[in-house]
């Protein structure tokens, strides 16, 4: 799946994923290709991308994530 995560001021990452793991409001939340819709809105922690090339960790304040079964876009601080 494609996953675009954007701050105010910089990309963070665009590109492929196998998963992605969100500290979202209500638990951490895992979205893996072919996910259904969601919105939600993200608490302070990490976002973790498993891609084709390895894994990475983005520290977040907070944001919001919007889910469709062909990408995933994360808008944080």
């Amino acid at each position: 799946m494609k996953v675009y995560i954007y701050s105010i001021d910089k990309i963070l990452y665009e590109g492929d994923a196998d998963i992605v793991t969100l500290p979202s409001e209500t638990g951490e939340l895992s979205i893996l290709p072919n996910h259904a819709p969601i919105v939600t809105a993200l608490k302070e922690g990490k976002i973790s991308i498993q891609s084709p090339s390895g894994h990475q960790n983005i520290p977040i304040k907070s944001g919001f994530a919007e889910v469709n079964q062909e990408r995933t876009i994360l808008l944080v601080k």
